[in-house]
């Protein structure tokens, strides 16, 4: 019968042990692959020290690779009797191939395993939300190709301010898209370290090679002192969450705005009738449901990023069991992100636009700025030309003229700086394949 990797033959409540496990063994399951990852290239780098002979360790790894296998399949479980994956794993290579199994463990703890395999989880999760953001995007930017001669008020307070364009709203989400981009390629290289090797976080006495799991596993360096290796424990987490943050701020600024100009009393945009809801009362309804939903999906996100800062903020150095909930946390909000980022594309890409209705909205007083600037051009200093037009608004006599042709001035530049963020893209997005590619021949190497 399969066992606690801690069992020394005592009893354990039940309500206790259930208690502790929680719900580890489904969370588990997220992570499972890249504990496989780091457990091989720990049985090449034991074999290299001479604690596994090269038939223990292809033994080792071949079992390793099977397991691999079998996990991707959706073949296989983690029994809550043995807590979490750590022990899962450990467990079958003990049960198919025997003593080899059981030194695989050697120089490890659950404490450091657990923390490169979530090292590994965030860093496969930032490319693949990279990947994610370039898609959202290039659909911010064909949007924006697409009607940069339709204008629109833009708003300040609220209220009708400067002429603006549905290409010039939809390319300020693109440019935010691609800050963000940059930040999480910058992400990359902060949490690139290695962490296995410290065992529960104070070393152990034997000459472990971490240089060589760091090059094994495509890691820029070791992180050295192992009480802080421990003590990292969620702080990488938590700067992924708010990378996560910031992302969701980046949708839930979008769904709103796309919720006021598709009310009937804005009716700028308009959903598709597939991706809009019903009501079970009022026929006449055809709900935004998704642009709610998307805007509701970003307080799960800020949610997580709160309990992940609160789990760390209140310990003392070295570990502590308190580590176990920083996983959830991390798990939910990289399901919700990958959920938001592939609704919003298909968001972007598909709602209309309603341009007899902007065309309505373009009031002249929309202009009056541009008056002022007028004025400025003819020699008036720019308050007395401010309180001319604003005398001219009050007495109901302003007209936007040919003002137009201001703005159409904005919008060229708008045009020129909307071919330069596709050009910015191209470059992240070469980035972003390098990192893809680095990782799947890191993966491809240790399973062969």
């Amino acid at each position: 019968m399969a066992k606690r990797l801690w069992d020394k033959g005592g009893k354990l409540d039940k309500d206790v042990q259930e208690f502790s496990v929680g719900n580890d063994p489904e969370l588990d399951m997220n992570i499972i692959q890249h504990d496989i990852l780091a457990s091989i290239a720990h049985s090449q780098m034991l074999q290299k020290i001479g604690i596994l002979s090269s038939e223990e360790q292809k033994s080792i790894q071949s079992s390793l690779k099977s397991l691999n296998t079998v996990v991707s399949k959706g073949d296989f479980s983690i029994d809550p009797e043995l807590e979490d994956g750590h022990t899962a794993i450990e467990t079958f290579l003990s049960e198919n191939i025997g003593a080899p199994g059981l030194k695989v463990h050697t120089g490890r703890s659950r404490n450091d395993q657990v923390l490169v395999a979530t090292r590994l989880y965030v860093r496969s999760q930032i490319i693949e939300t990279l990947k994610l953001l370039a898609v959202c995007t290039q659909a911010f930017l064909n949007r924006s190709d697409e009607y940069k001669n339709t204008a629109m008020p833009g708003y300040t307070h609220m209220q009708p301010a400067m002429p603006s364009s549905i290409s010039m709203w939809t390319h300020s989400f693109a440019e935010s898209l691609l800050e963000l981009i940059a930040d999480g390629l910058k992400l990359l290289d902060s949490i690139n370290s290695n962490p296995l090797g410290v065992a529960s976080g104070f070393g152990v006495p034997l000459p472990l090679d971490r240089e060589l799991t760091a090059k094994l596993l495509g890691f820029d360096s070791v992180q050295r002192n192992p009480i802080n290796v421990q003590n990292s424990r969620g702080k990488y987490e938590l700067k992924f969450l708010r990378f996560a943050s910031d992302i969701a701020s980046v949708f839930e600024k979008f769904s709103w705005d796309m919720l006021i100009y598709s009310t009937k009393e804005f009716n700028f945009i308009e959903l598709p009738v597939e991706i809009t809801t019903g009501s079970s009362i009022m026929p006449q309804k055809r709900n935004p449901d998704v642009l709610e939903l998307l805007r509701g999906r970003t307080a799960k996100i800020r949610g997580a990023e709160d309990e992940m800062r609160w789990v760390i903020a209140k310990l003392p150095s070295n570990y502590h069991r308190d580590f176990q909930y920083t996983k959830e946390p991390l798990i939910r909000a990289v399901n919700n992100l990958r959920s938001i980022l592939l609704v919003a594309s298909k968001v972007i890409s598909s709602f209309e636009v309603n341009k007899n209705k902007l065309d309505e909205a373009m009031c002249d007083e929309l202009f009056a700025t541009y008056e002022v600037y007028r004025k400025l051009a003819e020699g008036a200093t720019f308050r007395d030309a401010y309180r001319e037009v604003g005398k001219v608004l009050s007495d109901g006599a302003f007209e936007k003229k040919d003002l137009e042709k201001d703005f159409q001035i904005i919008e060229k530049t708008s045009e020129k700086e909307i071919l330069m963020a596709k050009k910015d893209l191209l470059e992240l997005e070469k980035k972003i394949n390098l990192w893809s590619s680095r990782l799947e021949q890191i993966k491809s190497k240790l399973l062969e």
